[in-house]
């Protein structure tokens, strides 16, 4: 039997916006770029589902892990 592999393939960037003065960690300060290296098509996101999305282009996710951010 013959098995054929796939390799997908992801880089996931996040960045952190610090306000100069104001309060550290708040979610809404993260965003994120995730390229897709084989095609290199990039995409700006600032929740995880958006990514998700992105790489369902790409990839069959529905059978997959949850990627639900709680």
């Amino acid at each position: 039997m013959t098995v054929e592999t796939t390799v997908v393939s992801f880089v996931v960037r996040f960045v952190y916006d610090a306000p100069a003065d104001g309060p550290v960690g708040l979610a809404s300060d993260w965003h994120g770029f995730i390229r897709h290296v084989q095609s290199d098509e990039e995409r700006h996101f600032t929740r995880w589902e958006d990514a998700a999305s992105f790489m369902a282009q790409y990839v069959r996710l529905e059978n997959g892990p949850d990627v639900t951010v709680a």
